[in-house]
């Protein structure tokens, strides 16, 4: 049985620089791959949060038996909801059981998420019904400005996501 000399255990110093050198390159690829993946996670978790919040809305009209508006707003990215109640709008916190008047109850978008655009002036109203008083298409994209997708509600008041 032979023994190794104890200077030939271990690795050199180019071994472990080499290492590191690949290491860090591997590294490097990586995050460079998931600030894109982030991106587009949030981007998809705000028209999903869009997307329920329209649906829950669209069910609260219909168990109410009244009108409710979401209005969203591009230049803060952000939405809010009112209820009508006696030809008047009223803010409504959107998950809330209270139906007490809250001002400044807005729901904000995920960050890096903005409202790129929304026509019909910005806001859908939903009818007892559930059906809507015009169409609404919102575009929502990065503050970055690479990927864009859509939230519609057609006039018959079903929501989906392109």
């Amino acid at each position: 049985m032979r023994r190794t000399p104890s200077h030939a255990r271990g690795l050199t110093l180019f071994e472990v620089v080499f290492v590191l050198a690949v290491l860090t390159i591997l590294g490097a690829i990586t995050f460079l791959q998931i600030q894109p993946f982030i991106s587009r996670v949030r981007l998809y978790t705000g028209v999903r949060q869009v997307n329920s919040d329209l649906q829950f809305v669209r069910s609260k009209s219909i168990s109410q038996n009244r009108r409710f508006r979401v209005t969203f707003r591009a230049a803060t990215s952000d939405y809010f909801v009112e209820r009508q109640e006696n030809g008047t709008w009223y803010r409504h916190a959107l998950h809330s059981h209270s139906n007490e008047e809250v001002a400044d109850a807005t729901v904000a978008l995920p960050a890096g998420v903005r409202i790129v655009t929304a026509n019909s002036e910005g806001d859908v109203t939903f009818l007892p019904r559930g059906s809507v008083d015009a169409g609404i298409t919102i575009t929502l994209g990065m503050t970055t400005g690479e990927e864009t997708r859509q939230v519609i509600v057609n006039l018959a008041g079903r929501v989906r996501i392109e």
